[in-house]
């Protein structure tokens, strides 16, 4: 399931808060009016590896 983040005030939601509840085509309307855009995972970077002497 794709995550929305409001970037200006909408309904119930702030600048900044997770956009959640809404249908296909009102999320579809606001980010076309740029009101919301979807969160793209970060790339989590893996540990790096290490050998331990034992």
């Amino acid at each position: 399931m794709k995550t929305y983040i409001a970037l200006q005030p909408v309904g119930r939601f702030e600048k900044g808060d997770i956009v959640g509840g809404l249908s296909d085509d009102q999320i579809k309307r606001l980010e076309a009016d740029k009101i919301i855009e979807e969160v793209k995972p970060s790339a989590q970077p893996k540990p790096k590896e290490v050998k331990t002497d034992g």
